[in-house]
């Protein structure tokens, strides 16, 4: 007997007897095409090709690839967001539109079977189409579709999101006192977040070879950014340098971790029994999350996330003078207006330029 080839294309997708003898039909003669012109099954292919998949298959296979790039909960998120657009995607009966010929309209049409179903606000849809562009990119990026439906749909009206709102003066004043007093590891960890810019999990993964004191700068290799594909270099200001020269890193190997620790998978702690110290071993950004969330939400009752740290530190640099342009760069990010959705208070600070520094008529 010969070798045996399955082809499954997302045919486990569909529950229903008879949509599946109907999937599996229409796949059955595209393969027979196919080969009649052809193709060896048996040669493989670094991807498959737009003509062998079809919207729900193509869906799947964007973020399988793009999964290695995704943090654990990042992947989690788009996966659960992806069986609801899977859904809308068969009960609208696309689950047979060849992934090339997906148009906006049928975009627009997941999007808003989706909103139906799950009651979702306007922010929740608009993260669903940040989501479902992003998969599509993937398969942009494997030159399987010539271009990304979701580009140009508009994302719908919304208030402003209050999910970071950054600590009054008075609440900072607590937490700053709380974690200077009894967990000055940590603190020092909160404290990097606020001037650097940097997000949690790249903080947990800054390695003591990426600090340059000489130069003043950590440069971030692409490999732990979010964008995965330059550096990132970013400002060692004067508190964040006397801070850095009182843990006396260049005591330590290269390779250890900024904010690590002792552990070992298996055997707990080796040696010191703390954590957010310099270490071998990489901390994991729930570790970080779950610190704060003891700490500041429950030990002291303020409901401020660990991340508006990032904003309260550009708000900052704001009301203290720092130019826009100088926070943007600090934050890697390549235009303003991702900059200004960090600083909440650059409206005030507009506001109080043009009232105090306009010229007389």
């Amino acid at each position: 007997m010969g070798k045996v080839k399955k082809y499954k294309k997302g045919i486990n997708y569909l529950k229903n007897a008879n949509e599946k003898e109907v999937f599996g039909n229409a796949l059955a003669r595209d393969l027979y095409e196919k080969l009649k012109k052809g193709w060896n099954p048996f040669i493989s292919e670094e991807v498959p090709q737009a003509d062998d998949m079809y919207f729900l298959n193509a869906l799947d296979f964007a973020l399988n690839e793009k999964k290695e790039r995704l943090a654990d909960k990042s992947f989690s998120t788009y996966r659960n967001s992806l069986v609801h657009i899977l859904k809308a995607i068969k009960s609208l009966g696309l689950q047979y539109v060849k992934i090339q010929d997906v148009k906006r309209y049928h975009i627009r049409a997941v999007l808003k079977k989706v909103r139906t179903t799950r009651n979702l606000s306007n922010h929740a849809r608009n993260k669903y189409l940040s989501q479902l562009s992003a998969i599509m990119s993937e398969l942009l990026d494997h030159d399987i579709i010539e271009y990304n439906p979701c580009h140009k749909i508009k994302p719908l009206p919304v208030g402003e999101s209050n999910a970071n709102e950054t600590a009054t003066d008075s609440e900072h004043e607590t937490i700053k006192n709380e974690l200077e007093k009894n967990h000055p590891n940590f603190c020092r960890f909160i404290e990097t977040l606020y001037h650097t810019g940097i997000r949690p999990k790249e903080i947990l993964s800054i390695q003591l070879y990426m600090i340059n004191l000489e130069v003043r700068e950590i440069i971030l290799p692409p490999i732990i950014t979010k964008s995965g594909t330059r550096k990132r270099n970013v400002v060692i200001n004067n508190y964040m340098l006397d801070m850095l020269l009182n843990l006396q890193i260049d005591a330590y190997p290269d390779d250890f971790y900024l904010f690590g620790s002792f552990r070992k998978c298996g055997c707990g702690n080796i040696g010191k029994f703390e954590d957010f110290i310099i270490g071998p071993t990489k901390l994991k950004r729930d570790t970080a999350t779950k610190r704060w969330q003891k700490i500041v939400k429950k030990g002291l009752g303020i409901d401020i996330n660990l991340y508006s740290y990032k904003h309260k530190g550009g708000d900052d640099k704001i009301i203290s003078g720092v130019d826009l342009d100088s926070i943007r760069h600090q934050y890697g990010h390549s235009k303003k207006r991702m900059t200004e959705h960090y600083v909440k208070q650059i409206k005030g600070v507009y506001k109080k330029d043009l009232i105090e520094n306009s010229p007389k008529f």
